[in-house]
């Protein structure tokens, strides 16, 4: 008596692994967020200037 094929014969892909992100993609994030960052600190300090300004 043959056993029967439990495995669906479509797969599904459920469980497939995400694709690797490129150098690219990290080192443009990279910028993005020096810049954002620098962006804020410039701000924060304008912010600070006008408070204190006489």
């Amino acid at each position: 008596m043959a056993k029967k094929n439990r495995t669906p014969s479509t797969h599904h892909q459920d469980h497939v692994a995400p694709t690797p992100v490129s150098w690219r993609h990290h080192v443009s994030v990279a910028l993005l967020i020096g810049a954002v960052r620098h962006i804020g600190t410039l701000l924060a300090g304008l912010a600070v200037a006008w408070w204190r300004h006489d």
